[in-house]
């Protein structure tokens, strides 16, 4: 399940996960598996997340989501979903190219060690 709502709101007001994380005192890893729907987000977490997003709790509070749920989404809220996607297509991208680039460095340094 995924916090759609929280990720857009954070995307929104232009925090990282690990901007976020630390204002709420935790990891980024941490953060990011609470926003994915991996591990749980507690009620005070969702209190201090709501707080540094500058909104109420009921605002961005989800149990969870569905794919089925996001399929149902109104069509006026569409757009911010969409736009969430490529935002994560496109980081994951630009993640996808540094780690092959990385790859081909380690490959080029292990060529020149034999």
């Amino acid at each position: 399940m995924i916090k759609v709502k929280l990720q857009i709101m954070r995307l929104q007001k232009q925090l990282s996960q690990e901007e976020i994380a630390d204002l709420i005192g935790m990891t980024q890893s941490t953060y990011s598996r609470k926003e994915k729907g991996i591990t749980n987000i507690t009620m005070s977490e969702w209190i201090k997340i709501a707080k540094v997003l500058g909104v109420e709790k009921d605002e961005i509070y989800q149990e969870g989501i569905s794919r089925k749920d996001m399929l149902d989404v109104p069509e006026n809220q569409n757009h911010h979903i969409v736009t969430y996607v490529l935002e994560q297509i496109d980081f994951l991208q630009r993640k996808n190219y540094e780690l092959k680039e990385k790859i081909r460095i380690l490959q080029k340094e292990r060529c020149n060690l034999q």
